[in-house]
């Protein structure tokens, strides 16, 4: 893995190779192992590392880009030559902002020696955990396991330089019965491969795929509903992006006041909702720096369902007059209190979503998305899983989910559907509305 010895001497190299006004670098060195199983069985698994270094070079106002893989002098001095030339055929960028000098950064705990030593043999017992209780109950797994070990840099002409290791497990798993008749899934991510139970994930795909056989219709409208963690990490990510200070100040987003301005300091959510983020949380641990260089800082979001910050890019921080804040790396989410079982237990009718799946935005100034539910939906009642019900179109918005929150149970870290990220924890949501269009017959 690339120390930050190796690191700061690439960017030192590069500086000094230079001819430019500016030069900025960015480095990533990744080892990524994984393994792949499909119909009970092991079918794929390998080990990759690469390093990948960018180079961007600025005349004036006028940048280009250009990488390389390569660390020796003549890769380096052919991939600043090209990132010059670029520059120099580039147009000038109206929006340009000069490099940052040197910033002080945070130190997140995201490096688990464990973690980066488990290659590929490492994941294999993980996978037979997974496929053994499939095939036990006369079920079919397949899933994707993974384990990325990273380390980053960054650094320019100016001074600036930071250096960040982390490492990611992760697990997908669906499980589905002999006919297809029924499916569950379960997905988590840990900076710590030791914090993976796998036997008890896998009990969790199992169980939802020998309770979603033979689903009912229920027709669709709007239902009270329990969405477990892996949707609500969805749908505050996808909240989390839209909080662009800069589509609110010019009308185009959920965020904007009408007549101008932003709807900072507004309550716009139930009083339950807390979100910030935090890059040395120790149970989630963030990213040093964000886009463009910033230091990542603990930021209030929401709190109290009332709107504290957006994020806000260098340009339109300087033109507002405001300071930058960039897009967290991590979302933090504060959950009250139990389990999911508890927040079952405490309900008299809803619709239990496992996960949301193909999810699109539909109009960006509400909010509101569409996607598909997926791999067990089930009908509570009286403080119990009644029973499973087919999988639903559903239309939806993040700020009006976060407005109906009736309980929530403790916070869990879970990726989103679509996404292996480690850096989000939520907690599972009952809501007295939401929004399913129509039937869907996949399973």
């Amino acid at each position: 893995m690339l120390t930050e010895q190796e690191a700061r001497s690439i960017v030192e190299r590069i500086v000094k190779l230079a001819r430019a006004d500016e030069t900025e670098v960015s480095i990533s060195a990744e080892t990524v192992s994984h393994l792949r199983f499909a119909r009970n069985t092991p079918s794929t698994s390998g080990q990759s590392t690469d390093t990948v270094i960018s180079v961007r070079s600025t005349f004036g106002t006028r940048s280009g880009t250009a990488r390389v893989n390569q660390t020796d002098d003549e890769s380096l001095r052919s991939v600043i030559r090209r990132s010059e030339e670029l520059a120099r055929l580039a147009p000038e960028d109206p929006e340009f902002m000069p490099a940052l000098g040197p910033q002080d950064y945070s130190a997140p705990d995201a490096w688990v020696e464990e973690t980066a030593r488990t290659g590929t043999a490492g994941l294999a017992p993980a996978a037979e955990v997974c496929i053994r209780d499939a095939a036990e109950r006369g079920l079919v797994a397949a899933g994707f396991l993974r384990i990325d070990a990273n380390a980053d840099a960054i650094g320019n002409s100016a001074g600036l330089f930071g250096y960040h290791r982390s490492t990611t497990a992760s697990i997908s798993e669906t499980v589905r019965t002999e006919e297809g008749g029924g499916s569950g899934w379960v997905s988590r991510a840990a900076n710590d491969i030791r914090q993976l139970d796998f036997r008890e994930l896998s009990a969790i795909a199992v169980e939802k795929a020998q309770r979603s056989v033979r689903p009912r219709r229920l027709e669709p409208g709007n239902y009270p509903a329990i969405l477990e963690p892996s949707c609500v990490a969805d749908m505050v990510r996808s909240l989390l992006f839209s909080m662009d200070a800069r589509n609110a100040d010019e009308g185009r987003s959920y965020f904007a006041k009408k007549g101008g301005g932003t709807r900072i300091g507004e309550k716009l959510f139930s009083d339950m909702i807390h979100i910030n983020s935090d890059p040395v949380d120790p149970s989630v641990p963030g990213f040093p720096w964000g886009s463009e260089g910033l230091p990542q800082k603990r930021v209030e979001w929401i709190t109290g369902g009332t709107v504290k910050n957006l994020h806000v890019s260098r340009f339109w921080a300087k033109k507002q007059q405001v300071s930058p804040i960039p897009f967290p790396s991590n979302i933090l989410f504060s959950g009250g209190k139990g389990t999911l079982e508890d927040l079952i237990a405490s309900t008299e009718r809803a619709v239990l979503v496992t996960s949301l799946w193909y999810i699109r935005s539909v109009n960006p100034q509400t909010l509101l998305l569409t996607g598909l539910t997926r791999d067990g939906v089930f009908w509570v009642e009286d403080g119990s899983i009644s029973h499973p019900v087919m999988n639903f179109r559903w239309n939806e918005s993040p700020a009006a989910i976060l407005q109906q929150v009736e309980a929530m149970t403790e916070s869990v870290r879970v990726p989103p559907r679509e996404s292996r990220s480690a850096t989000m924890s939520v907690p599972a949501l009952r809501v007295s509305g939401f929004t399913f269009s129509s039937i869907s017959e996949a399973i």
